[in-house]
């Protein structure tokens, strides 16, 4: 494939059918969840696990695509995504918890990533650091609270495999046990790659993650459920609100 002949190849859009602001999700069912915020909106693209629904917020376009699971899906989409209007792209995801202290449905904010993936180093060297824009995340955390959404600030843990670690716990115990020391909050699978891959193709990128695993002082975990679901829509919300705060500011 010749990419300069098509650079939408995957996610199959017209750039001018995105917006400057864009929500990306993992599942293509919280595509709808996420749209259903915005004025008529109205699917735009369809292709593998991308699927664009394009609507209206205080005037501005604003778009909603899912990536699918993990980081090159990640990579796919922002780098096609920088061939079209979009500026700013935010992650509703969701993610395990690694501290006590995270509860069912609670959102984490993150600000950077541990790059455990097979994506990033493509493009940079482990070195170079994953890190949020810097005005992305304070328009999440303004969002979080102006909705009543309770949220934790700080660095996650970007993985490329679910099951890896049940080939050998002990050592995966290991590496989860050193990085909850370190203070990483919670463990999921495109957060680095948003933040770097986002850097390398200029997009101001942040991400918000409800926490759908909580884990116990007795080191087991408790998953999803009523609770989850509930944090779940208001990290949606938050998303939605940054946004909003972003255009009645004129900011990108």
């Amino acid at each position: 494939m010749n990419v300069a002949e098509d650079p939408r190849y995957h996610i199959r859009v017209d750039p001018d059918d995105v917006g400057r602001y864009v929500i990306v999700v993992g599942d293509r069912g919280r595509v709808e969840r996420v749209a259903k915020y915005l004025e008529s909106p109205v699917k735009v693209g369809e292709n593998r696990e991308y699927l664009t629904v394009t609507g209206m917020l205080k005037g501005e376009k604003v778009s909603v695509m899912s990536t699918g699971m993990g980081a090159p899906a990640m990579e796919i989409a922002l780098n096609e995504l920088a061939t079209t209007n979009a500026k700013v792209v935010i992650r509703v995801g969701t993610s395990g918890a690694l501290q006590t202290n995270l509860k069912l449905g609670n959102a984490v904010i993150a600000t950077a990533s541990v790059r455990r993936d097979g994506t990033t180093v493509q493009y940079l060297p482990p070195e170079f650091p994953a890190v949020a824009d810097f005005k992305v995340v304070e328009y999440l955390v303004k969002a979080a609270e102006d909705i009543g959404h309770t949220y934790h600030t700080g660095i996650v843990y970007s993985t490329d495999s679910y099951y890896g670690r049940l080939f050998d716990p002990e050592a995966h115990g290991r590496y989860i046990q050193t990085l909850a020391k370190a203070g990483v909050l919670v463990v999921e699978m495109e957060v680095g790659a948003l933040f770097v891959v986002g850097k390398v193709v200029g997009l101001k990128t942040g991400a918000i993650l409800t926490v759908r695993e909580e884990l116990t002082e007795e080191g087991e975990y408790i998953q999803a459920g009523e609770k989850y679901e509930e944090g779940l829509e208001k990290s949606i919300k938050t998303a939605v609100r940054a946004i909003e705060m972003m255009i009645e500011d004129g900011w990108y």
